[in-house]
């Protein structure tokens, strides 16, 4: 499995890169709070919405605390076969804590 720290995917965010952040939690917890840019896909409904996305591109996929990420990744790898996959390292919680203490996790 490859991880991707806060601080990383922060730099990312900044530079314009182009790749695609997945929050894997709840809808209502991303309506709550969410990283700038990603995109709600519940791991519920993750097979629905594989259609959505693309395996060439980077993809980045986060959840609370990085624990429910490992079976997406697993999933995801498994169904797309996707190069560039990651999780971010300790979840949103992790994000918070060291980008944006003022995020209501």
């Amino acid at each position: 499995m490859k991880f991707i720290t806060p601080k990383e995917l922060k730099v990312l965010i900044d530079s314009k890169t182009d790749f695609m952040l997945i929050d894997t939690r709840e809808p209502e917890k991303y309506e709550t709070c969410h990283i700038s840019g990603a995109v709600s896909m519940p791991q519920l409904q993750l097979p629905s919405m594989l259609n959505k996305i693309d395996p060439k591109k980077k993809i980045i996929i986060y959840c609370i605390y990085g624990m429910k990420s490992e079976q997406v990744y697993i999933y995801l790898k498994d169904k797309l076969k996707i190069k560039d996959l990651s999780i971010l390292e300790g979840g949103i919680y992790q994000y918070a804590m060291e980008i944006d203490p003022d995020m209501p996790v």
